[in-house]
């Protein structure tokens, strides 16, 4: 399998976090703590604008208890959000690993099925050696649709096919 170039690479990245950003738009509690975030940076920012520059602020910070407050709260809101939004990737990538798993699964039962008489030594019987009544029960068991109006040449093409 070819690797995906640099362009094809940032394409799939950006339509992931495009997909992910409309998912997390319509997610209403992610929405409340973005927004209670804002809220509470904005209400620090305005407190703080009293005292401009770097000394300002940390000055402010340590005498201004209601300023402090903001700021962890503001910091608490981003961290939840960040949290959620970690929790949705997770639980993509896990159903994309199950969906792939059970793919590879569906896939590889047919082949497993062949084999698995051979590998516990067992010579399983030919369809032509079968009479048509063991054949209408494997085609049975195979739920061959219209089995009941075949005759034995159909029957075997037919349960062929179906392995």
């Amino acid at each position: 399998m070819a690797r995906p170039t640099k362009p094809e690479k940032l394409k799939e990245t950006v339509f992931s976090a495009s997909e992910l950003a409309f998912q997390l738009a319509q997610d209403k509690t992610f929405r409340k703590k973005l927004l209670s975030a804002v809220e509470h940076s904005a209400e620090a920012r305005r407190r703080a604008r009293r005292n401009l520059g770097l000394a300002g602020t940390a000055r402010r910070l340590a005498t201004d208890q209601v300023l402090r407050t903001e700021v962890r709260n503001a910091r608490k809101d981003l961290q939840r959000a960040y949290a959620q939004l970690e929790a949705k990737r997770r639980g993509r990538r896990i159903r994309t690993i199950a969906l792939l798993t059970g793919i590879g699964v569906l896939t590889a039962v047919p082949r497993v099925r062949q084999r698995v008489p051979t590998l516990i030594g067992l010579r399983s019987r030919s369809l032509d050696d079968m009479t048509k009544e063991e054949l209408y029960a494997r085609a049975q068991a195979a739920e061959v649709p219209g089995r009941s109006e075949m005759n034995k040449e159909e029957l075997i093409a037919a349960l062929r096919d179906r392995a």
